[in-house]
C-alpha cells in the first residue's frame, strides 16, 4: 500500500538530457534549494523556484554534450561545487556559475560516467576506468565488459581508494586502487549504482543498484566478500531503472529510496522494521526518467522529488497538498497577469513559426523552379532500447523522441511475433508479408500525441536477421530516421556466471587456424550481451556462460586460439551453433574441423523441462475455449451448482485466464516447434531423414502425454 501523497509540478524545459545530469545543490541556510542540470547541447543551467516562478541563477553557452553531472567539495565540507563531463574533459563550476576547473583527461574514450569525492575524481568510458587525485592520473583499470556507472566508497584509508563499477555483464566489480578485489553477480545488467543514504550507510559500504530489467537491490560490500541485504523483483513489469537516489521524504529522519525508470515511472520506497523495501508512492510521467533527486525546491517546509526526463522536462512531485480547482471562475490578479504574459509569448512564438514556415515554402517553390537552394532536414534525437526481458523471454523495443511521434514502421527479414503493450495508444496495422523477398513482417504504428512507443517482440531461436524501425516524427518538413536491431541466432539466451555439471551435455568442438578474436566474433554474432572485444582479464582463453530464458537450458562457450568448445544440455542449441558457424567460417574462408558428441540423456532431460510449460499452456487454451459457453450459460441459469468444480473454477477466473492467454497467444505453437526441432535435430545429427514422422509427433503432443512422448523419442 502507498501512503505518501505527491502532487506533480512542472518547472522548466531544457534540451535532451543524458542519464544522471541533474543534482540538487545543498542548503547553505534555511530556505529552498537550487537545481543544476546539463543537457546534450552543452548548456549547464542552475535555477531556483519561488512562488511558482523559475528563477535562473546562471546559464552557460552551448558546447559539447554534457554526459554526466556530479557535486563535490573538499573533504569535510558540503558538496556544492558542480562538476560536469563533456567528451574527455571535466569542468568545474561554483554554485554561482564561475568556472574554476577545466581538466582534460586525454582519455581515448569519452567520459560516460563520473564520480567525485573530495580531491578524487573517478571517470569511466565504455571499458576504461580512471582515478585522478588532484588531477593526476593515479589508478587505471580495463574492464571486460561495458561500464554503465561508477561510485566510490567513503575512504577509510587515505592512501587507497575503493570504487565500484557497474558492468553490462550483470556484475558489480569492486576495485581497490587498480586491482580487482572481487565481482558481485546481480539480477540483471546494472544501469546505475548509488551509496545507500548518500554515504554508504552506518558502515559506509552499502550500495544500491538498479538493473536494466527493472530490479533493485542493496548489497553490503565487505573487504573480502559481499552480503546481499535484499533484492526487489519487478512484479509490476515496469521499465528498467535508469537512476536511483535517497532522500528523507517524510522528515522522520529515515532515508527513502527514490527510483526513476525508463518507462516514466517514479517510485518511493521505505524500509520496514525488518529492513525490507515497501512501496510508499508511485507516479508515471510517460517519459523516460534520466535523473532523480530529493530536496526542498518550491517550498522550504515540504519535501519534494525532482526529476529530469529524456526530453528535458524538469518536473517535481511535492508533499505539499495542492488546492482543488474551485467551481468559481475567479482568478487572482497575480495569476491573471501570468496568464496574459504567457498568452503574449505564445502569440509571438506562433507568429515566428508561421513566418518561418512561409519562408520555407517559398524556398521550396524556388527550388522546384530550378533555383539553387540549400535544404536541410531537421535532426531529432532518439532514445531507443532493444532489451531482453529474461522473466518473460521476449524483447522490449522502446523508441522515444523529443517531438511527438507520427508513425513508426517495423520491418523484419526474419520471423518474429509482435505483442501490443496495454498502456500504448498507438494504432497498429499489418501489411501482408513477402517471405520470398525476405520480408516476414511489415507493421505500421500510428501514434497519437505521444513521444514514446513500446512494443514487445518475441523471436525464434535459430532464425536470425535484422529488425528495421523507421521513425517519422510529427514535424515539418517530413523526415525519417532508421534504427536497426540485430536478432541473433540464440537471441533468447542471457549471460550468467555459472554452469551446472550435473546436467547431461552435448558438445561441439571446432579446431583450425583461427585467432581468439575471430572465435570471439562468432560468439558476438550468435549470442546477445557479449562485448565487441574479448575479455581482457583472461589468459588467452575465454569462457562465457549463458542460460535460455525460454526453456531454462544452459550453454558454455570456451574458446582460445585454434580451438572452440560449446557445451549445452539442449541438442537444438548445438545444432543452431553448428549450422550458423559453418556458414560463418565458409564466408570468411577459414579452414576448420568440426566434431560433436551427443548425450542421449539430454533428450528426456529437455522434454521434462518443456513438458510442464506445454501442459499448462494446453490446459489454458482449452479453458479459454470454454469461457464463452460457460458465461452464456451463467446468463440463463441462476443456479450453477450442477457444474463441475473445474467449470466453476473457469468462471471464477475467466478474466485472469483471458489475460494470461492474451499475453502468450502463440505459446503452444512455440513449444510444439521446439519439441519438433529437437526431434529433427537429433535425426540430422544421426544422418537420417525423419520428416515423415512429424505428423505422428504432433498427434502425441496434442494428447499431452509425457510417457508417450518419451517413448516416441526412444523409438
Amino acid at each position: 500500500m502507498t501512503d505518501l501523497h505527491l502532487s506533480p509540478l512542472f518547472y522548466t524545459q531544457v534540451g535532451v538530457t543524458a542519464p544522471k545530469t541533474m543534482k540538487v545543490l545543498p542548503q547553505t541556510k534555511k530556505g529552498t534549494q537550487k537545481v543544476t542540470i546539463g543537457d546534450i547541447s552543452g548548456v549547464l543551467m542552475c535555477f531556483g523556484a519561488k512562488k511558482g516562478d523559475v528563477n535562473i541563477v546562471f546559464k552557460t553557452l552551448p558546447g559539447q554534450k554534457i554526459s554526466r553531472l556530479e557535486l563535490g567539495g573538499a573533504q569535510g565540507t558540503i558538496k556544492e561545487k558542480i562538476f560536469i563531463s563533456s567528451g574527455s574533459e571535466v569542468r568545474g563550476y561554483s554554485r554561482k556559475g564561475k568556472q574554476f576547473l577545466a581538466f582534460e583527461t586525454n582519455s581515448t574514450e569519452a567520459v560516460n560516467s563520473m564520480f567525485v569525492d573530495g580531491n578524487d575524481l573517478f571517470t569511466c568510458g565504455n571499458y576504461t576506468y580512471n582515478h585522478y587525485r588532484d588531477c593526476k592520473d593515479t589508478n587505471y583499470y580495463l574492464a571486460s565488459d561495458k561500464i554503465n556507472d561508477v561510485i566510490s566508497l567513503p575512504s577509510k584509508d587515505p592512501t587507497s581508494v575503493i570504487s565500484v563499477i557497474a558492468c553490462q555483464d550483470c556484475t558489480l566489480r569492486l576495485l581497490k586502487d587498480s586491482e580487482l578485489a572481487y565481482e558481485v553477480e546481480v539480477a540483471g545488467p546494472p544501469l546505475c549504482v548509488a551509496l545507500y543514504n548518500g554515504d554508504g550507510g552506518s558502515e559506509q559500504d552499502e550500495v544500491l543498484y538498479g538493473t536494466q530489467n527493472g530490479k533493485m537491490g542493496l548489497i553490503k560490500l565487505g573487504s573480502t566478500e559481499p552480503t546481499y541485504r535484499w533484492d526487489l523483483i519487478n512484479e509490476r513489469k515496469l521499465g528498467g531503472i535508469s537512476c536511483i537516489s535517497t532522500f528523507d521524504m517524510t522528515g522522520e529522519g529515515n532515508q527513502d529510496i527514490l527510483v526513476g525508470r525508463d518507462d516514466g515511472t517514479v517510485e518511493v520506497y521505505s524500509l520496514d522494521d525488518s529492513g525490507e523495501p515497501r512501496l510508499k508512492a508511485s507516479h508515471c510521467f510517460n517519459e523516460s526518467i534520466s535523473s532523480i533527486c530529493g530536496g526542498y525546491i518550491s517550498s522550504a517546509d515540504h519535501e519534494e522529488i525532482i526529476v529530469a526526463t529524456f526530453n528535458g522536462r524538469i518536473m517535481g512531485l511535492t508533499t505539499e497538498g495542492r488546492p482543488r480547482h474551485s467551481n468559481t471562475s475567479s482568478i487572482s490578479q497575480e495569476n491573471q497577469s501570468k496568464i496574459d504574459t504567457l498568452k503574449e509569448e505564445i502569440a509571438g512564438l506562433t507568429t515566428q513559426v508561421d513566418a518561418a514556415n512561409k519562408k520555407y515554402q517559398e524556398l521550396s517553390q524556388a527550388a522546384q523552379k530550378g533555383v539553387n537552394v540549400l535544404s536541410a532536414l531537421p535532426e531529432f534525437p532518439i532514445n531507443d532500447k532493444f532489451v531482453l526481458n529474461q522473466d518473460e523471454a521476449w524483447y522490449t523495443l522502446s523508441i522515444e523522441t523529443q517531438v511527438p511521434i507520427d508513425t513508426v514502421l517495423l520491418q523484419s527479414n526474419t520471423p518474429i511475433d509482435l505483442q501490443e503493450v496495454e498502456s500504448s495508444t498507438a494504432i497498429v496495422s499489418y501489411s501482408p508479408p513477402d517471405p520470398d523477398q525476405g520480408c516476414y513482417l511489415l507493421a505500421t504504428y500510428r501514434c497519437q500525441d505521444t513521444t514514446r512507443l513500446e512494443v514487445k517482440i518475441r523471436s525464434i531461436e535459430g532464425q536470425h536477421g535484422t529488425l528495421l524501425a523507421y521513425v517519422i516524427p510529427h514535424m515539418e518538413p517530413k523526415t525519417c530516421r532508421l534504427r536497426q536491431y540485430k536478432i541473433k541466432p540464440l537471441s533468447l539466451h542471457q549471460r550468467v556466471h555459472s554452469f551446472s555439471e550435473d546436467k547431461p551435455c552435448n558438445s561441439l568442438k571446432i579446431t583450425g587456424s583461427f585467432s581468439l578474436g575471430e572465435a570471439h566474433s562468432w560468439i558476438v554474432h550468435c549470442l546477445p550481451d557479449v562485448p565487441d572485444r574479448p575479455p581482457v582479464d583472461s589468459d588467452e582463453s575465454v569462457t562465457l556462460y549463458f542460460r535460455s530464458t525460454f526453456v531454462s537450458t544452459q550453454l558454455e562457450c570456451s574458446y582460445k586460439k585454434g580451438i572452440a568448445i560449446f557445451r549445452s544440455d539442449n541438442m537444438s542449441t548445438i545444432s543452431v551453433l553448428k549450422d550458423v558457424l559453418s556458414k560463418e567460417v565458409t564466408q570468411r574462408k577459414i579452414t576448420v574441423q568440426m566434431s560433436h558428441e551427443l548425450d542421449s540423456n539430454s533428450i528426456p532431460h529437455m522434454l521434462e523441462l518443456i513438458f510442464p510449460k506445454l501442459e499448462d499452456q494446453v490446459m489454458l487454451a482449452k479453458n479459454v475455449q470454454l469461457i464463452d459457453a460457460l458465461q452464456e450459460l451463467q446468463v440463463h441459469e441462476e443456479d450453477l451448482s450442477f457444474l463441475s468444480p473445474h467449470c466453476q473454477f473457469i468462471l471464477e477466473n475467466a478474466e485472469m485466464m483471458k489475460e494470461d492467454f492474451k499475453q502468450q497467444p502463440c505459446m503452444v505453437d512455440r513449444l510444439y516447434a521446439i519439441i519438433t526441432d529437437l526431434y529433427m535435430d537429433r535425426a540430422n545429427f544421426k544422418g537420417v531423414n525423419m520428416r515423415h514422422k512429424v505428423p505422428e509427433l504432433l498427434e502425441i503432443l496434442d494428447s499431452c502425454n509425457l510417457s508417450n512422448l518419451l517413448e516416441f523419442f526412444k523409438s
